[in-house]
């Protein structure tokens, strides 16, 4: 397995994708705390995306940019569990 020492994060959420979820879950900390996660594991992955799936959690799917069609190589999940993020493949 190489590591990138660099990797491209696309964090597809608008503002007020972010204000709902903070709002919701009722900190921006445990929000920033899990995109954070998402965006540095495994950087064996050279891409990253970040979306928002449903009222709080996220989703981050992970690519290599030498893959033909950038195809799928891992999907997390950042699911909300009331007091904390877990996170779930």
């Amino acid at each position: 397995m190489s590591l990138f020492t660099e990797r491209n994060t696309h964090i597809n959420l608008s503002g007020e994708d972010m204000i709902q979820i903070a709002e919701k879950i009722g900190t921006w900390d445990k929000m920033w705390e899990a995109i954070g996660y998402l965006s540095t594991w495994n950087m064996s992955f050279s891409d990253v995306t970040i979306y928002r799936d449903g009222d709080t959690d996220l989703v981050a799917i992970y690519r290599d940019r030498d893959t033909a069609n950038g195809d799928r190589k891992y999907v997390i999940g950042a699911v909300w569990h009331e007091t904390h993020y877990g996170f779930h493949s």
